[in-house]
């Protein structure tokens, strides 16, 4: 073969033949030639799922007897224990969403009696704002009414008109009492 042949990782040529220089079944390992790397050490080996090796006549396997224990679990429990949680956890929420929405229906009955109470509060100012002198006297004169003059009381013993009226005795006289 000539030098411009080209070789497989194994020393080979593409038509099959082996190449100059190469170790039969060995491939040449980068930096040192005619040098294999070690070989990773090997995995413990471990069960598979895979088929169930054979067992004899007695029940054996290999030759030993098969534990009367090595029955498999059942999944139920695991099964029941998973429905369980999700039924519990659907009805923790479900009180907690019932407690929430009592506490949003109370909220609004409140606010709505908060709202009752400021138009109520709002409407006696408006009244007591309405029935205060000032307020009453500017009302009456935009009525046209005016305030009296001087007033005069009629003492019927005497036949006469007073500006003041009279005292009685044992009474002390009152500014606007009349008796």
């Amino acid at each position: 073969m000539s030098r411009g042949t080209v070789t497989t990782p194994a020393g080979r040529a593409p038509g099959g033949q082996r190449t100059q220089g190469a170790p039969r079944g060995r491939a040449p390992v980068r930096g040192q030639p005619g040098r294999r790397p070690a070989a990773p050490p090997a995995a413990p080996r471990t069960r598979t799922a895979g088929p169930r090796p054979r067992t004899g006549a007695a029940g054996t396997r290999a030759g030993r007897p098969r534990p009367a224990a090595a029955v498999r679990p059942s999944r139920m429990p695991f099964v029941f224990l998973i429905v369980g949680l999700l039924g519990g956890g659907l009805l923790c929420l479900l009180l907690i969403n019932t407690i929430l929405d009592t506490g949003t229906y109370r909220i609004t009955t409140l606010q709505q009696h908060v709202t009752l109470l400021q138009q109520t509060q709002a409407l006696q100012a408006q009244i007591a704002h309405e029935e205060s002198p000032s307020v009453l006297a500017a009302r009456a004169i935009k009525l046209g009414m005016s305030e009296p003059g001087l007033l005069h009381f009629v003492d019927l013993r005497k036949r006469r008109i007073e500006n003041e009226p009279q005292h009685m005795a044992g009474i002390p006289p009152v500014s606007g009492y009349t008796p």
